[in-house]
């Protein structure tokens, strides 16, 4: 339970909570007398959403912090630049609210990209000097399917990957995806398998053509030969995890039949439609307004076809002969997905969970599908070493931001906190991410104000660390072996992607080589 306090004195809002059985005050807002002044050097290793959010917030109560922000990639902002469908464009102007966090701090919050934590420098490093570290760099693992030929067929695929390589992210431009056939399926009920579909929908889109999307990517979805959209879910229509902005814009593109393979997966009673939240509701009147039965004459009459397909889970990947190739690997030599066999679900109530869940029929079918996607979630890694993951909850284990020895403890890591995915797991908006940034960095602005951090400085200085490093540990020990790029770099890169893409008549055009990164920035 938490209770707001308000200090009328200082202007402090604040809220009490239990760590330990101990009462803490976590403050949204810094005093406006601020006495404590001990040097506080913050390492933030990760910068989207959930490191720049630390970062604000972290700055507002402790204004003299200095605080280094550390991104493997070579520029900032996370999935807000290679995660956010490039036809959002609303969605991503969040980047301009973010990159204030730099723009208006340059001496206090500094950024450095192009840095691979373990690869080009220890984690133990940086912790020996910094007297806190934040981890906010999100989750990594996609989830698999487990089935058969998942691994030794080509063209399956992780759709988060195919929407990195359509804006751009360096890390997945060595990815090669297989849209020359008609028929192509996507594996997942949330928005990012409505990403995939929209995007391949929208292949002759002029307005899509003119957004951040890379140049070489809309010309391979303009050009690709994909008719038929296969979307696939284990669940039914009252419980897919798609928002009603999403599901509205995909089922009333122009040029676009929307069927569903299963009619008889609508026929949910009135007593589960009124137990729905009212988004819930909404999402299913616009399937039951929208997905009619498949017709196979509408199908022909030119336009791209999107079918869904409820209570249904893929258990078996398959190529032409029928086989899932069990003695070959998916790469180039391996052979090629070309059906997907299905098992009808129906859903029962699981007393454990209180939920209805999933379970096969034994009942099968199978459809023709040439490429696939997996849209089913994370898995998870664990990233850091001596830092405990929770596979079950998808995070590291905390209490409000502060980690965990292990999952389920009552003992934390001093100095270590956690944010963003990796503190509450995979999921969640914008907004509900700077809600979560702002109690860690509130239980950051408590510790410090209790001297936790003094202790840890003690103790690191009796075995020759140097917690009052920061910044300057990190540039002197990299530089000039290994090109880091700070945000000076990043805006030189910016300004050129700008510049190429009103060349094109577009937002502006990505680089995707990082060499050619590196001479833009040496250059100018």
């Amino acid at each position: 339970m938490f209770n707001v306090l308000i200090n009328k004195s200082s202007k402090l809002v604040g809220v009490d909570s239990c760590i330990n059985n101990k009462t803490i005050r976590l403050f949204c807002s810094s005093s406006t007398n601020q006495i404590n002044k001990t040097p506080f050097n913050l390492c933030i290793i990760g910068s989207g959403p959930a490191g720049l959010y630390t970062a604000a917030k972290v700055h507002r109560q402790i204004p003299h912090a200095n605080i280094t922000i550390l991104e493997k990639l070579p520029y900032p902002f996370g999935l807000v630049r290679s995660g956010i469908s490039p036809d959002h464009q609303n969605e991503k102007k969040v980047k301009n609210t973010l990159e204030k966090v730099l723009l208006e701090h340059p001496h206090q919050i500094q950024f450095i990209g192009n840095v691979d934590i373990e690869k080009d420098i220890k984690f133990q490093y940086i912790k020996d000097n910094f007297h806190a570290v934040v981890l906010a760099c999100g989750i990594e693992g996609d989830k698999k399917l487990g089935i058969p030929g998942e691994l030794t067929l080509k063209n399956v695929y992780f759709a988060r990957e195919f929407i990195g390589w359509l804006n751009g992210n360096l890390k997945d431009q060595h990815k090669q995806f297989d849209l020359s056939n008609e028929n192509l399926a996507i594996v997942g009920q949330g928005n990012v398998a409505l990403d995939v579909a929209r995007l391949l929908l929208k292949k002759n889109s002029d307005e899509l053509k003119k957004t951040d999307i890379t140049s070489t990517s809309f010309d391979k979805i303009n050009k690709s030969n994909v008719k038929n959209i296969h979307i696939i879910g284990r669940r039914g229509p009252l419980e897919v995890s798609f928002t009603n902005k999403e599901i509205r814009e995909i089922l009333t593109l122009q040029n676009v039949n929307t069927f569903i393979n299963d009619i008889s997966t609508l026929d949910v009673s009135e007593e589960d439609v009124s137990k729905l939240e009212r988004a819930k509701k909404r999402t299913f009147e616009l399937f039951k307004q929208h997905l009619k039965p498949f017709d196979q004459d509408i199908a022909n009459n030119g336009n791209m076809n999107l079918i869904f397909h409820f209570l249904r889970s893929p258990v078996e990947l398959l190529d032409k002969d029928g086989s899932s190739g069990g003695g070959g690997g998916g790469g180039d030599d391996g052979m090629t997905l070309s059906k997907i066999k299905l098992e009808k679900n129906k859903l029962v109530f699981d007393e454990k969970t209180q939920q209805k869940k999933a379970i096969g029929s034994g009942e099968f079918e199978i459809i023709e599908c040439s490429s696939l996607f997996r849209s089913i979630g994370y898995t998870g890694t664990k990233q850091f070493p001596s830092v405990p993951f929770d596979f079950n909850s998808v995070s590291i284990p905390n209490k409000f931001g502060k980690v965990l020895e292990e999952p389920n403890s009552d003992k934390f890591i001093n100095g270590l906190y956690v944010s963003g995915w990796l503190k509450g797991g995979p999921s969640g908006s914008i907004p509900n991410i700077s809600a979560n940034s702002e109690e860690t960095a509130s239980v950051i602005h408590q510790d410090y104000e209790s001297n936790q951090f003094i202790n840890k400085t003690n103790n690191n200085n009796n075995n020759n660390n140097n917690c009052d490093g920061g910044h300057n540990s990190i540039t002197s020990l990299l530089q000039p072996n290994h090109k880091i790029i700070n945000f000076n770099d990043y805006k030189k890169i910016e300004s050129e992607e700008v510049k190429r893409g009103k060349e094109k008549g577009k937002l502006l055009e990505k680089i995707i080589v990082f060499d050619e990164l590196k001479n833009i920035i040496n250059n100018s």
